[in-house]
Parts: C-alpha cells; structure tokens; sequence
C-alpha cells in the first residue's frame, strides 16, 4: 500500500501573526486522514471507511455512512450532487500486491445499493479534484520500480463510463507523489508534501502549464489544501496550519495556528509533523490526525490578523547566533515570552526583559517564539544559528 513518508526537514517562515492553538473535536475514528466539505457538513475518509459529520451538532459525532470491500483503501473523497466519488486503492495486504486505482461513486441517498466504478486504471492515482463537473486526478506513470512521471487527466463527472483525456503531462514532481489537489477559480493547485511544494496549474490559460507557487522556503510536510470561496488557501504544514491568498500576487504566508499535543512515532522516534487534512467550514478550520484518530478544531481561524498587526512587534535578526531582539509598539504590554523547539518542549520562558531574547545557548535549527499579552499571543519562527 502507497503510504505516506516521512521527511524531516527543517524551513524558514518569518510571516507572523497571532496564532491559536488546536484543540481535540472528535476522536475514536478509524484512521481519519481526508476531508470533503458540503454545506456544513464534512466528508471524511479514513483508509477502510468513509463518515459524515454535522459541524452544526451541539455533541459532535461521526457517522459511519460506508465500510470498503477487503483490499480497497480510500483516498480522497469529492461530492457532486448526491454523488460521492471516492478515489480507492486495490492493494492485496497478504501479498503485498498493488492491483490498480479506481474512482468509484456513491449514491449518499441509496447508500444500501453500493458503489458504481466510473474509472479504473493500473496506475497509481494520489488525488482527485471537481472543477465544476470535470474531475481532475493525478496519475503515475512508472517507468522503473519507484521511477515515475506524473500526469494529469479529467473526465466529465456527470457520464456514467466516462472517457479519461490527458491534460498535461508530467507536471515535474521528478518521483515524488502528490498528496493532494484542489480547485479555485479554474485553477488547480496541486500539493506534494515529498517535494515540499505547491504547483499552480491555470486551466484557463491558452497553453496551461504547471508553475511552482509555494516551494521548500514556506513548506515541510505538507499534505493537505484547502481553498475557500473566496480565495483563501490553508495548507497543512507539518503540524502547523498556514494560509495564503491567492487572489494577491505578492500574497505570503500567514501563521494561523498548531497543536503540540499528540505525537506520533517513526521508527521509535515521537515527532509532531501529523496533520494529513484541512478544511474550513464558517469560522472554524478542522485538521485530521491519522495515527491518533483524531480531529482537531481551530475556531475564529478565518480572522487571519489579530487586534495586533504585524507591525506591533518586530523581531531581529532572524537567523541570529545569540541575541533576538523584539521590537514593541507602545500599545503592547507583554506578560511572557516562550522559546519552543520542534518538538513542543519549552525552552526558554522569560517574565521580564522581554525585548533581548538569549538564544546563544540552544542548538542550531528551527524554533518557534510565542509572545503573550493578556487576551492575545503573538507567534513567530525564527533560526538558531
């Protein structure tokens, strides 16, 4: 089964803002790993199951809508009227057997009569996105064991056995997967957390071709895309939520918020780089924790800025070797500045001298600064040299 990898690498991502915390929304579920939403209402995929659940409950639960035949894993989900299309593997577990992918789609008002194949293919498919009523989909083109290209096709979604056509070929992941692609304005965006990037595909252009819009300098572990109506990208960033947006050129990156909570292991070593999904439904962002069966809420995410701009605290120098000076506006009255590794651990916590930070102490890498008045917290990154 084509799983997911794990990369450690550290960024560098200076956009700041005032960040919150993710807290636990449900839990028990069957290794929850991508989102659909309609309404308010989400889609959610685990590897053998699909849910549904209503945002709007007071108790918040998740419904057990469909349980996949033995040797088919889902993927991605994607509703089109009362369809939903499901992106499964067929991979035989006691052999170790990769069969093929297909896009099959479910009747959510006929449930009982099961599942219709639309598209079948021996290749690998990651992902899938509606534009409208054209499904787009990823698809690997191996040429060698672990040597690919990637493709994109589509298909009229609407058409009972429709006819898959080549939109592009080989988008130039160079043997990295995709992890997921969404749609905005007639523009696919495509996400590989591997390559540690974002690809931009324009439908619209009179030639479409696939151009680099996010790449390593903002992203590590990204696995996960989610646009809102009006143009807001939330990506999931190892174990951190980000957004950006697109309708602005020299639009950047903005910190939204984290969880330093529930670790998962790789090879006997805890790490924090688990959201796989992210969805926003009114004013709460929703990220999936696979290992931990869990889902995470954000809530007031949408707001983007705090009663603090950017402006308010100034951070320098970014890298630094020993001493990072905070730079704040008069308005501000901090309370307590924190240090935090990769990891989640605390090391450094000052209640006094707030605007010279020693840093010279810690070793060199990735660090996150947190810096706390009464009602709000101011969240950086910086890198200890």
């Amino acid at each position: 089964m084509k799983k997911i990898t794990l990369l450690f690498i550290l960024i560098l991502s200076v956009n700041s803002s005032f960040s919150q915390t993710a807290t636990e929304y449900l839990s028990g579920l069957n290794g929850p790993t991508k989102m659909t939403v309609d309404g308010t209402t989400i889609y959610l995929n685990g590897w053998e199951d699909i849910y549904t659940i209503d945002t709007t409950a007071g108790t918040p639960s998740a419904t057990l809508i469909y349980t996949l035949p033995a040797n088919f894993y889902a993927y991605k989900t994607q509703k089109l009227g009362n369809s939903l299309f499901i992106l499964v593997e067929n991979w035989i577990e006691s052999t170790d057997t990769f069969v093929g992918m297909q896009i099959v789609k479910l009747d959510v008002t006929n449930i009982a009569a099961g599942t219709q194949t639309v598209i079948s293919s021996p290749n690998f498919i990651a992902s899938i996105a509606l534009v409208g009523n054209t499904m787009y989909f990823s698809n690997e083109i191996e040429t060698a064991p672990d040597v690919y290209s990637t493709n994109i096709y589509s298909f009229d979604a609407t058409q009972t056995t429709p006819t898959p056509a080549l939109a592009y070929a080989n988008i130039g992941l160079n043997d990295v997967p995709v992890d997921d692609v969404e749609a905005y304005n007639n523009v696919l965006y495509i996400s590989s957390g591997g390559a540690e990037k974002i690809i931009k595909f324009d439908l619209s252009a009179s030639s479409p071709a696939p151009v680099d819009y996010l790449n390593t300098t903002d992203l590590n572990f990204n696995k996960g895309i989610f646009i809102t109506s009006t143009g807001y990208l939330y990506v999931t960033n190892a174990h951190e939520i980000e957004k950006i947006d697109v309708n602005n050129p020299i639009g950047t990156l903005d910190y939204v918020g984290n969880q330093t909570t529930y670790q998962d292991t790789f090879n006997g070593n805890p790490y924090l780089a688990n959201f796989r999904d992210v969805v926003l439904i009114g004013n709460t962002l929703y990220m999936t924790l696979e290992e931990q069966g869990r889902i995470l809420k954000i809530t007031n995410a949408t707001l983007g800025t705090s009663n603090f701009s950017n402006e308010s605290i100034k951070m320098y120098p970014n890298p630094t070797t020993s001493i990072l000076n905070l730079d704040l506006s008069n308005e501000i009255t901090v309370n307590e500045v924190k240090i935090i590794d990769i990891t989640g651990k605390t090391v450094i916590q000052q209640d006094q001298n707030f605007t010279q930070i020693d840093v010279e102490k810690l070793t060199t890498g990735l660090y996150i600064i947190e810096v706390y008045s009464e009602s709000e917290k101011f969240t950086s990154k910086f890198i200890k040299k």
